[in-house]
């Protein structure tokens, strides 16, 4: 069972790194400002509900061989990205209303976020969890 609880570490993490470091910089180029944004807002919600789900997945996991602190990874993988998540409305209305104070604050949190997310999952599999 701990094969499968590292395997969706490693899910968490290749999202993550897929998206922060690939698609979204590939985006901006390819695409512009304008039609990359639009694009973004479309993919970074599913992002999140791709790490919330197999955060959850995760846990169940963990929970059902007892390894409460691969669960707890689980759990806080699924919490953090569903905060992220929910700043998502809030994160955009800044960007259209000019609010670059607010907008800069709110992807910031998104930002520190989701590093927390690969941070845990990173960490867990090194500590044998």
């Amino acid at each position: 069972m701990m094969g499968t609880i590292h395997a969706l570490n490693g899910v968490v993490i290749g999202i993550i790194i897929l998206q922060t470091s690939v698609l979204a910089p590939s985006v901006f180029r390819v695409l512009g400002e304008d039609h990359a944004g639009k694009f973004l807002r479309s993919l970074f919600p599913k992002f999140f509900v791709i790490l919330v789900t197999v955060g959850i997945l995760g846990a169940a996991f963990s929970f059902s061989s007892q390894q409460l602190n691969s669960a707890v990874v689980g759990l806080l993988t699924a919490t953090l990205a569903m905060i992220a998540y929910l700043l998502i409305p809030a994160t955009n209305r800044a960007r259209d209303e000019g609010n670059n104070k607010r907008f800069g604050l709110l992807h910031g949190a998104s930002v520190v976020l989701t590093m927390l997310v690969l941070i845990i999952n990173v960490v867990n599999p090194i500590l044998g969890y």
